[in-house]
């Protein structure tokens, strides 16, 4: 059974109670770090020489960064907001965690690159970690799910309308390169392959040396050049990335459609449920349906499982559509 954790021992606090173990932490963390790199191939020369110190223009560099941070700590304190004060309910922001904000500046110091292993092979470890703990809180099979942390929930939404795009499209070009293998779907078939279906195409496609041909027919080869690969459902309480992700990915302003909410600021399922009704009477797919797990003004949290069993019974009737979950406020608070 897990020891129960005092909530007040995990931050600093709104009067820096937690300082002096705080300023510990940093101290021996500091000192491991510098102790690493004293030790890396010991037998190598100095760089930094003592007779190097003592030239005027190194005390004059010292001298000059002492006064830019000075400067920037006062001007971080006249014009930053006290987020970790419990008076400040202004924003969604909060308090961060002693642990993050230690372990964010210790590895600030071994600056890692996470987008190849070989640039961070410490922190590219934790990165996969971190998505298999998440596919495992939300009940994912950690051994299949995949995950990478973003800079934050804006990206999460551009990566998610990125993947909704270019998923939408691969059967159009499975169709130009191999047409056995969608014979007989038309258009409105092939626009609403569920993502299995389209993943094992694309599996196909590989297994028969031709993924990059079919790669180079998607619109990540053609663009979108006049494709219309449906329309992007959003509540209401929809973040603004959400516009500028129809911009960027050339879905279209026009293409994003918003679902009304109800007085709980949640979306409205039966809204939800006329519109796709109206889209497929016009033969309009729908490209992704966005729910909203913490909305940035109310904190309102969408009803997911809804809109699950939703796209099941569409799916039944041929008509389906990518799901994402848009959760950058709520599950940050996990």
């Amino acid at each position: 059974m897990t020891e129960p954790i005092n909530f007040n021992a995990l931050f600093l606090g709104p009067k820096a109670e937690n300082y002096d173990f705080f300023k510990r932490m940093l101290v021996y963390l500091m000192d491991d770090h510098a102790e690493w790199r004293r030790f890396f191939h010991p037998e190598d020369p100095l760089v930094v020489t003592e007779e190097e110190k003592a030239r005027p223009d190194f005390a004059r560099t010292l001298q000059n960064t002492r006064e830019a941070l000075i400067e920037l700590a006062g001007n971080l304190q006249v014009s930053s907001n006290p987020w970790f004060s419990p008076r400040y309910l202004g924003h969604m922001n909060a308090d961060t965690l002693i642990a993050a904000n230690l372990g964010y500046m210790l590895t600030l110091l071994y600056n890692p690159n996470n987008c190849a292993y070989e640039g961070s092979p410490a922190t590219t470890a934790l990165e996969i970690e971190t998505g298999r703990q998440l596919a495992a809180l939300m009940g994912y099979d950690p051994r299949t799910a995949w995950g990478h942390i973003t800079s934050g929930g804006t990206v999460a939404n551009y990566e998610g309308v990125w993947l909704a795009r270019n998923l939408a499209s691969i059967p159009f070009a499975i169709r130009d390169c191999m047409p056995e293998l969608v014979e007989g779907l038309d258009d409105w078939r092939l626009m609403n392959l569920p993502v299995k279906d389209v993943l094992d195409l694309v599996d196909r496609a590989r297994e028969r040396g031709r993924f990059d041909e079919v790669r180079d027919r998607s619109v990540r080869g053609t663009g979108m050049a006049g494709r219309d690969l449906g329309v992007l459902l959003v509540p209401e309480s929809k973040h603004y990335s959400w516009a500028k992700a129809a911009d960027i990915f050339g879905i279209g302003r026009e293409n994003l459609i918003p679902v009304p909410v109800r007085d709980d600021y949640r979306m409205d399922i039966r809204a939800l449920e006329s519109i796709i009704d109206s889209l497929a009477a016009q033969k309009r797919p729908v490209l992704a349906v966005v729910a909203v797990v913490g909305s940035t003004e109310e904190g309102a949290v969408d009803e997911v499982h809804e809109i699950v069993r939703l796209r099941e019974r569409y799916a039944e009737k041929g008509v389906f559509f990518y799901l994402h979950v848009d959760a950058a406020l709520r599950l940050e608070r996990l």
